[in-house]
């Protein structure tokens, strides 16, 4: 509900007056949820994921996310150190389990059970958002609340009673109207985002990313401890380089950008700026480094073969998935075109003309040397644009 209504000062029930707020122990606490929710989807796409395996874990992860972003900026506005809002994100955590615990055959015979757990998720945060809109210095419409989380709400908990073709037209149709309501500024100014604390958003994020390297570590792990040989050993290596590499761009690099974008979109009232890096480009970012995962899990459990066909195209598809959700925020926080295409085309062409061939033509470990390759030649690079911008 990012843009929803005023409120109290970021972090306000966390941080002492003069500090800069930081995410707190419950927050971490609540994060752990994903932990779970993230694995389990990403179990779908092990070995070789077909089209309708990539389509299935894209449609339940976006609304799990969606949730914890939504969650995650509501913390911003209001804190977590009320006992009203810890007992609210204790309230959402269980739903959450529910929507990861019906995952496996969420589209199928737990659809269901993953739409109550989806409804869960929006009363808790009409709960939240109701309350604030009620308080009388507060110009929060009472009819954005409703529309964004109540009727939402409604329409998963009524689709969970429905034939699957009716169920996902309402789940369409419950998504479309939060994406919708999100540009729609009717009778609101940018005080929410001006309220925003930038710092608490980007450690959240890069919290969030933790998560999803962690469960990458996780697979590479768990699949040499399954296939427990030498060579399965040096890819499992190679897999831990291209994970490394990925989490040095994004802290080194990717995090620093982020709150310089964010502050300069917030000094500036960039409200579409800040929601599209905050909201939905981040989703990309994450699905991509979750595929990446998946097929280094593969590659460990058979380093001496190819990759079959939807492994290779996870590892592909996944570093474009990383590397373009990182172009569009760069232009989203304004960099120049010219600035992020410098290091952008190269990694479309090494991904198309080294990558994907090496992944259909070497060994599993092989592809995944290609891979740690890649990225780390992408990140000299990336940094060199950096450097040199900073210089000019």
């Amino acid at each position: 509900m990012s843009d929803a209504a005023q409120a109290q000062p970021p972090g306000a029930d966390t941080a002492a007056e003069g500090e800069e707020p930081r995410a707190g122990w419950f927050e971490l606490f609540f994060d752990l949820v994903f932990v779970v929710t993230v694995s389990v989807l990403a179990h779908g796409l092990h070995g070789d994921p077909g089209p309708g395996d990539f389509a299935e874990f894209l449609v339940l992860f976006f609304p799990a996310w969606w949730a914890w972003a939504n969650l995650t900026v509501t913390v911003n506005l209001f804190g977590s150190g009320s006992p009203r809002i810890q007992a609210m994100l204790l309230a959402a955590m269980p739903a959450l389990g529910l929507m990861a615990a019906a995952s496996p055959e969420g589209l199928h015979e737990r659809a269901w059970a993953y739409a109550l757990g989806a409804a869960w998720v929006r009363l808790v945060l009409f709960l939240i958002w109701w309350g604030h809109a009620r308080a009388t210095d507060n110009p929060l419409p009472l009819w954005r609340p409703v529309l964004y989380c109540l009727v939402p709400a409604a329409l998963w908990a009524v689709s969970a009673a429905l034939p699957s073709t009716a169920r996902f037209v309402l789940w369409g149709v419950a998504i479309v109207l939060e994406v919708v309501l999100l540009a729609v500024r009717t009778g609101l100014g940018t005080g929410p985002y001006d309220r925003l604390s930038v710092e608490l958003l980007v450690e959240r994020i890069g919290l969030f990313v933790v998560i999803v390297l962690g469960e990458s570590v996780f697979t590479v792990v768990v699949a040499l401890e399954e296939h427990f040989v030498l060579a399965a050993g040096v890819t499992a290596l190679l897999a831990f380089v291209v994970v490394a590499e990925l989490a040095m761009i994004f802290f080194t690099w990717g995090t620093e950008n982020a709150a310089q974008g964010l502050t300069r979109a917030q000094s500036g009232h960039a409200t579409r700026a800040m929601r599209d890096t905050v909201m939905y480009l981040p989703f990309v970012l994450v699905s991509g480094i979750t595929v990446i995962a998946a097929a280094l899990g593969t590659a460990v459990a058979e380093p001496d073969h190819a990759l079959p066909p939807g492994s290779r195209w996870a590892l592909c598809g996944g570093v474009l998935a990383f590397y373009t959700a990182n172009a569009a925020i760069s232009m989203r926080y304004g960099d120049g075109i010219r600035r992020v295409l410098g290091w952008y085309l190269p990694c479309l062409g090494l991904t198309g003309c080294l990558l994907l061939p090496a992944s259909i033509l070497l060994p599993g470990w092989a592809a995944v040397a290609c891979a740690a390759g890649l990225v780390f030649l992408l990140a000299k690079l990336s940094r060199r644009h950096v450097r040199t911008h900073r210089r000019g």
